[in-house]
């Protein structure tokens, strides 16, 4: 046996006819037919009349011949058969003219793609190979291999060894095919009983089992004049070769043709096309047929002695879903948010099953299981987003399925996770109370003090701060917010406010006090939003001796006693700065528990007057007893001692 690619060329005489534009698209299910038609072209200006009428009505996507003799056959067929009948739809394979009658292949370049074809030298006929992939796939798994063969007639002992050695060498070129090959054999065995060596050489059990067959409708016993297995005869439709009674065709297809899965036989389709099952030796458009019309008995009487033989082929699934999804921004704590992952087996029906799972990469979830999909189905699927910490997530979604070309398809995922904003009084720690001392001024001069408001920790993950509202309660009514409240936001830069106190009619040596709570929330329109913690701030002003200003000489560091001291209502002491800096002043009681904060923040050089009226952080008085006031600029730390009687 010798097997050897035969190049693909055209047929001169059909160069100028055709002109093929497809593009390329998901197969939908593949027809198969085989035909042996009769020492074709022979009296092809008569024939080809009824080969358009079988071939129109069986709408083939391969098609191997027998009894070709020639090319002008290849041609007669494709230009006055197929092309006639679905102009621009189908091409042919390569001929190969061997010794005998021969085969021809014609396909349509919309479902399937051809690759190669080859010849097996099997004795009396050659054997031809034909192998094609389905358009819209590039794995090995969506490649049929079609054999046309037609073994040697007759039923003396030279012929049973002909069709023996013949269907041998098919045997053996299949057995070097890897193992779950899609392949076919088909044509005209000329096989009048499944007990026959050559058909068991087809589809017996052998040491190499790759390149075996089975029979797709698994109908084996004598064939031949058998009414109980009638309805697979395919030979002869006409009376003057004795009727309807072999059954000489046949589409044998590959294990992995028949399990299933991906590529695959679609149970029920195998057609002995014309035999309605009351043929036994009859014609086959005598009596009138029951499954085809009269039309198209007569052309199948008249155009060959065969019926044809097609079954039809499922195809793999093939898998679409969605290619990203941006879950948007949310705030630690939202709902998880969801959004739709679809996923479509695109494959045309009949096909397989789209069988598939589903893997989230960190910080996402998508549903557990198997899924499974029909040709045509989408199934929606809820992926979340994880929101117990903040950060940027990302990553692919995995489809992992039995779509032969991409196994998995990734689906991009991203989002972000912001954390809550966190309202302070301060920058550099988180203060929700405080208080703000406007200072000891006669009637009608007091000025403002600025209050911002921080987004403590801020950064590109962290929710805007938004400070939505701000309530002033007593004073007197004198405290305002300079211009009116408005709403603000703090990011990486504060919500700045000032604060004014109206003393033009305030009575002398007296202390006003009131406090302000400013609302605080994060940023609205971002899922997982809250209303967080309000600011409140203690607002103090004295009416009477004015506030310390820088002299004109520089003042050396240094924290001055209360003024007076002892004291019952206010006491004043004096913060001298060389150089500006940071500070920080404090009260604290004998047991060295912090009262209250009397400055914090960046103060110019100079002496600064600071305030303490015997309150507490939160306004309340406190109990007589001596008290610490602590001072911190930079490295060193000052302090004195104040007494407070009530």
């Amino acid at each position: 046996m010798r097997h050897e690619p035969v190049p693909l060329r055209l047929a001169l005489v059909l160069v100028a006819v055709l002109s093929i534009v497809a593009a390329p698209q998901p197969a939908a299910a593949v027809r198969v037919c085989t035909y042996n038609v009769l020492n074709w072209p022979d009296d092809y200006a008569t024939r080809a009349a009824y080969f358009r009428t079988v071939m129109a009505e069986i709408d083939a996507d391969v098609i191997v011949l027998q009894e070709v003799e020639s090319q002008l056959g290849v041609a007669k067929f494709y230009l006055d058969v197929l092309d006639d009948i679905a102009p621009g739809e189908y091409w042919m394979m390569p001929f190969a003219n061997g010794p005998d009658t021969d085969n021809a292949c014609f396909y349509k370049t919309a479902v399937v793609d051809s690759i190669f074809s080859e010849q097996i030298y099997t004795p009396v006929r050659w054997t031809s190979v034909y192998r094609f992939r389905l358009d819209g796939y590039s794995s090995s798994q969506a490649e049929l291999t079609v054999l046309s063969t037609h073994l040697k007639a007759g039923t003396d002992a030279s012929d049973l060894a002909d069709r023996l050695a013949m269907a041998t060498d098919i045997r053996n070129y299949l057995n070097d095919y890897p193992a779950n090959s899609n392949f076919m054999v088909a044509g005209d065995f000329n096989i009048r009983s499944s007990s026959e060596s050559s058909y068991q050489m087809l589809i017996g059990y052998l040491s190499d089992n790759d390149g075996r067959s089975k029979d797709p409708i698994n109908t084996g016993g004598t064939w031949h004049d058998n009414y109980s297995l009638r309805l697979t005869h395919t030979q002869a439709t006409q009376s003057a070769w004795g009727g309807m009674d072999d059954r000489y065709d046949f589409a044998l297809v590959s294990y992995a043709l028949d399990d299933g899965e991906g590529l695959s036989y679609v149970s029920g389709s195998y057609t002995s096309y014309g035999n309605d099952g009351l043929r036994l030796n009859n014609p086959i458009n005598d009596p009138p047929n029951t499954i085809v019309s009269q039309d198209v008995a007569d052309a199948l009487h008249d155009a060959s002695d065969h019926a044809p033989v097609f079954l039809d082929l499922q195809v793999p699934a093939k898998v679409s879903a969605t290619t990203s999804m941006d879950f948007g921004t949310v705030i630690v704590g939202a709902p998880a948010p969801s959004e739709t992952l679809t996923v479509t087996n695109v494959a045309s029906a009949p096909a397989d099953d789209l069988d598939y799972s589903l893997t989230a990469p960190t910080g996402f979830a998508a549903p557990g299981g198997s899924f499974s999909a029909g040709p045509g189905v989408a199934q929606e699927h809820a992926v979340t987003m994880e929101t117990g910490s903040s950060g940027t997530q990302s990553g692919d979604l995995e489809v992992d399925s039995n779509d032969v070309d991409d196994p998995t398809a990734y689906v991009a995922l991203s989002g972000v996770v912001l954390d809550h904003a966190v309202p302070s009084l301060s920058s550099s720690e988180t203060v929700l109370e405080d208080t703000l001392d406007l200072g000891a001024a006669a009637p009608g001069t007091h000025g403002t003090l600025p209050l911002p408001i921080y987004n403590r920790g801020y950064d590109s993950l962290q929710a805007v701060l938004e400070v939505y509202d701000a309530v002033i309660v007593g004073g007197d009514d004198r405290f305002s917010l300079v211009g009116g409240f408005e709403a603000k936001t703090a990011g990486s830069s504060p919500a700045d406010y000032e604060i004014a106190f109206d003393s033009g009619t305030a009575e002398w040596d007296s202390l006003y006090t009131a406090t302000l709570t400013f609302s605080t929330r994060d940023e609205q329109g971002i899922p997982g939003g809250l209303d967080l913690d309000d600011l409140v701030v203690h607002l103090e002003a004295y009416v009477g001796v004015g506030t310390s200003v820088p002299s004109g000489e520089e003042p050396e560091l240094a924290l001055s006693p209360g003024r007076p001291n002892p004291f019952r209502v206010m006491t004043a002491l004096t913060l001298s700065m060389p150089s500006p800096g940071e500070a920080l002043v404090e009260i604290y009681d004998i047991a060295g528990r912090k009262v209250r904060t009397l400055s914090r923040g960046t103060l110019p050089a100079g002496e600064h007057t600071l305030r303490w009226g015997g309150l507490d952080g939160m306004g309340r008085q406190v109990a007589s007893g001596i008290y610490l006031c602590r001072a911190r600029v930079g490295d060193r730390r000052l302090s004195t001692k104040l007494v407070l009687l009530r």
